[in-house]
């Protein structure tokens, strides 16, 4: 038998991933209002805000590493905004907590240190676009700024105007607005100190009782597979190669090499992640690059030499928006593949395994989050509230991560090679179990044989040990397909039908046989298992093909892992196991 030990989360992680959830939940609301009209210094905004929460919060919550591990939960938390560009607010978005975490490290938990901490964090915001832009269109950008302050300055007859005076007059104006925002975090977490330190963990379930959590969600959307997507490990660093080419070659004066190799992968991208192409539909997609290559016709040469329209600035325009099209498919396309299973075990493996909890139990809480934040009533979408109110919430998804942290399926895996007698194996397993008088329920998958040769299952249900054609080796239209199965609709709505919590009542033991590429796909029984693992914490035993154990194992947020080899273990071997476990 081997075990892989679920480790629970660090309080600094539980406090993380509630910190991290408040932050993008204001993100994900105000970021979108703000982006959706238009609003000019939007991403700046959103800065204030987030160091005013982070300050506060610092007073009251002063664990070691809090901060920088709650932005980069937020971050990530990011990535199911509805806004259209996410990449570059979710660097912004860690860059921020990274700022203000390293300034407390070197200078301590005081009014000065965070007022410079807030004054880097939200300058950062104003670096981090320009460098975003840039690297998104190039240094061809700087041309098209320098063009357009120029016209600027001569319209409104101030030739003599430097780009030196104006940059340091828009830094100025956000190092300030840093140093208030800090201020005003700073005082009120300190308000609140004296009349939260002493209160009982009850107090605030009760006055925080209208942020209700549900738990029904627990897999992170930044590893869920929504869709069928097939993955290839291969093409998450053929996508990587892939940009950087066409970056090289777009900034080279190799023009039609740079046309031939970007529209190549363009049509691969658009093919093969159906995502990236939805996005290019929406008009407004196109607005900013419009916009740029227009300003780079007109302007670029236009103000030096009284030119109306440059030829070589069109050319200069197109080439920055052919960039930033590269960019946003290949970014679309790296973080299709970042959500395969193989690549998420690897990360799991090697360290990420508290980052992943943190952001499963996050993503969990943010409609709940969103739904306490939000406010119909209010024109910007966010309900009027206090500090206060904000921390009693906090400690009240704090104790409901605490809880559900605690609470951890523990899962059995029956493993073996195809065809090797896993099912068998699991039926041994029952039997044994029902001999002891060990209520169990779920299903069996029992092959079908014809002239030696396996041409379908059956699912055998436990609780009535009624059998449903499940799949079948021959094609049929009218069936779903998958591999070199086609499925029963009948039997897969009797699978499902099974695995819903309130029919484990007055049972112990829950059999699922056996979960394979559909469920590694969030196919075929997945919704059943998380719908279990949300609803009760019943001990449940998976049959998993050899290959796929591994990826099971790390597929769901699940307490111990015991893993028995039908080749090495024993049938006693698991149900004594099982005993223990019940008892």
């Amino acid at each position: 038998m081997q075990t892989i030990v679920n480790k629970p989360l660090q309080l600094v992680w539980l406090k993380a991933a509630v910190l991290g959830s408040l932050w993008a939940s204001v993100e994900i609301i105000l970021g979108s209002f703000l982006h959706n009209l238009r609003i000019p210094f939007s991403g700046s905004s959103l800065a204030v805000i987030a160091v005013w929460l982070l300050v506060a919060f610092a007073q009251n919550w002063k664990d070691k590493g809090l901060i920088w591990r709650a932005g980069l939960i937020a971050a990530l938390m990011k990535s199911i905004s509805p806004s259209a560009v996410i990449l570059g607010p979710m660097i912004g978005i860690f860059t921020e907590a990274l700022l203000i975490e390293l300034t407390i490290r070197v200078l301590g938990r005081n009014l000065f240190s965070y007022m410079i901490g807030g004054a880097l964090a939200v300058f950062s915001a104003l670096m981090h676009k320009a460098i975003n832009l840039v690297i998104l269109y190039g240094f061809d950008l700087v041309k098209v700024l320098h063009a357009v302050f120029h016209f600027s300055a001569q319209s409104l007859g101030l030739e003599h105007a430097g780009l030196r005076e104006a940059f340091f007059l828009l830094s100025g104006i956000y190092l300030t607005a840093g140093m208030l925002a800090a201020m005003a975090g700073y005082f009120s977490g300190r308000r609140i100190l004296p009349k939260t330190k002493h209160s009982s963990a009850q107090s605030f379930t009760t006055k925080g009782s209208d942020l209700q959590v549900d738990f029904t969600k627990k897999s992170s959307e930044l590893f869920a597979h929504t869709s069928p997507q097939k993955y290839a490990t291969p093409l998450l660093f053929l996508n990587i190669l892939a940009v950087f080419a066409a970056m090289v070659l777009i900034s080279s004066r190799f023009i039609l090499p740079a046309a031939i190799f970007s529209a190549s992968y363009l049509v691969f991208a658009f093919y093969r992640y159906r995502r990236a192409v939805k996005r290019i539909q929406r008009f407004s997609f196109w607005i900013p690059f419009m916009l740029i290559t227009l300003v780079a016709a007109v302007l670029l040469e236009g103000v030096d030499k009284g030119l109306s329209f440059s030829m070589d600035g069109l050319l200069i325009g197109i080439r920055m928006n052919v960039r930033a099209f590269v960019l946003i498919t290949g970014f679309t396309a790296i973080s299709t593949e970042m959500k395969n299973p193989t690549i998420r075990m690897i990360l799991y493996n090697k360290g990420f395994a508290n980052l992943y909890q943190a952001l499963n139990l996050s993503f969990a809480a943010l409609p709940a989050v969103i739904a306490f934040i939000s406010d119909k009533k209010s024109k910007t979408g966010l309900r009027r509230f206090s500090f206060n109110s904000i921390r009693l919430a906090a400690e009240s998804l704090l104790m409901a991560f605490q809880a559900e942290n605690k609470r951890k399926t523990p899962v059995i895996i029956i493993t073996g090679e195809i065809g090797q007698g896993k099912t068998s194996f699991a039926q041994a397993v029952v039997s044994d179990l029902e001999r002891n008088d060990i209520p169990v329920t779920g299903f069996l998958s029992i092959g079908i044989q014809k002239n030696g040769e396996r041409i379908g299952f059956n699912l055998l249900s436990l609780d009535d040990k009624s059998t449903t054609k499940l799949c079948t080796t021959g094609k049929d239209a009218n069936l779903e397909s998958f591999g070199k199965y086609s499925f029963f609709r009948d039997g897969l709505q009797k699978g499902d039908k099974i695995l819903y919590p309130e029919r484990m009542i007055n049972k112990k033991v829950l059999i699922v046989d056996e979960l394979g590429p559909l469920e590694i796909n969030d196919l075929g029984w997945a919704a059943g298992i998380e719908r279990i693992l949300a609803g009760t914490s019943m001990l449940q035993l998976w049959v998993v093909r050899k290959s796929l154990t591994r990826h099971m194992a790390r597929k769901w947020d699940t307490g111990n892992v015991y893993i028995f080899d039908i080749g090495r273990d024993a049938v006693k071997d698991v149900t004594s196991l099982i005993k223990r476990e019940l008892i």
